[in-house]
């Protein structure tokens, strides 16, 4: 006697249905209403639009493929479709609106597909940072211990905050369409490269210490990983604003004997940092 079990992780059929059914609808309703209804119902569509294909992703994509995930990585695989999902929404509405060009539907497509592609290029660049292995540890010796792992502080994503606070002012407040040009061209110009400046410092810098040397890895696209003995460690110091000495981080500079010299921006607790390379105070224990 044979017994099925019913898949409980893969969503209902009326789900992408209703969803799908649902941003046809806003994006109709776009184009039909005036002012402020019609705002809203772009906003739905901007949201709803990308959530549709990525439950479609998530649908129908072999689930085969994903049963031996431990239970870490299927929270990346659900990033990975979000991103997918937000990609292709953008590359979608940019496509049609292209196409459909000069047309109520065009405009709106293209409103859409620009809204959506700062998200887009975002959540990729988080997708692909996330996805990387730990470099620090393929570059150990055998009889080497690692004794310190600095941390990116968060407050490393404070300028990308502060420019979309000021984008809803200038929407939000009395600037009118002044306003409003100048909120979008930080959106889609200023707003996409300081957040992925922001997250390939907090995801893609390793700065770790072992009894010997100071290994750093630093880039999102081209890695850099940089090796140097402490003892080849002139001097180590650390710069800070008044808001990093607030929080509690700082950029810790680094000078070598052979004049080379690095910088290591957003780290979070900078003095025990500085403390561990500077060659007059540096005291190293093995407390990993």
């Amino acid at each position: 006697m044979s017994t099925t079990t019913k898949d409980t992780t893969r969503s209902p059929r009326w789900i992408p249905i209703t969803l799908a059914l649902t941003s046809l609808g806003s994006l109709m309703g776009s184009m039909v209403l005036l002012g402020q209804g019609a705002l809203i119902s772009l906003t739905l569509f901007i949201i709803l639009f990308p959530i549709t294909l990525i439950n479609l992703l998530v649908r129908w994509w072999p689930r085969h493929r994903c049963e031996r995930m431990r239970n870490e990585r299927r929270w990346k695989r659900r990033l990975n479709f979000t991103a997918a999902g937000v990609l292709v929404a953008a590359g979608i509405n940019l496509f049609a609106g292209v196409n459909f060009f000069g047309t109520p539907l065009g405009t709106t497509l293209l409103v859409a597909g620009t809204l959506l592609l700062p998200p887009a290029i975002i959540m990729a660049i988080l997708s692909f940072s996330l996805g990387r292995a730990d470099v620090t540890q393929a570059v150990l010796d055998e009889e080497e211990h690692l004794v310190f792992r600095a941390d990116t502080h968060w407050a490393i994503f404070l300028p990308p905050i502060q420019l979309v606070t000021l984008c809803l002012l200038l929407v939000l407040g009395p600037f009118g369409l002044g306003g409003e040009v100048i909120a979008a061209i930080i959106y889609l110009a200023v707003l996409p490269g300081m957040m992925a400046r922001a997250l390939a410092i907090f995801l893609n810098t390793e700065v770790s210490i072992t009894d010997r040397r100071m290994v750093t890895v630093t880039g999102t696209l081209l890695r850099r990983t940089r090796v140097m003995e402490l003892d080849e460690i002139k001097a180590a110091g650390i710069y800070r604003s008044w808001l990093g000495r607030l929080l509690g981080y700082g950029t810790v500079g680094i000078i070598c004997h052979g004049g080379q010299s690095l910088k290591l921006p957003g780290i979070a607790d900078p003095e025990t940092l500085r403390d561990m390379l500077d060659p007059s105070g540096r005291v190293v224990t093995n407390s990993f």
